[in-house]
């Protein structure tokens, strides 16, 4: 199984497996996706979740004001839906 991200503004979709978290299903098909440390630590990889849900193995890295304003660790983060997210720096 596998469900499909989007990456807005740049208008880039790719699928993501149950198994991988969404920075690694983007390298895997060799989406410029930021990222420094995959450990949630540098914030090089956080988007804005527009739509969708995400699942993180514990510990979950967000803290009140990350879940305030919607961020999502794309290094970190396993779909459980279909997603869109946002990311200002992710270019086709």
């Amino acid at each position: 199984m596998s469900f499909s991200v989007q990456i807005q503004p740049a208008g880039i979709e790719f699928q993501v497996n149950t198994d991988e978290t969404i920075l690694e299903a983007a390298l895997r098909q060799g989406i410029d996706f930021p990222y420094r440390c995959r450990q949630g630590v540098c914030t090089s990889c956080v988007c804005r979740l527009r739509s969708g849900q995400v699942r993180y193995n514990p510990p979950e890295p967000l803290n009140d004001i990350d879940k305030a304003q919607n961020f999502t660790y794309g290094c970190l983060a396993y779909p459980l839906t279909d997603v869109v997210l946002h990311h200002p720096f992710i270019r086709p």
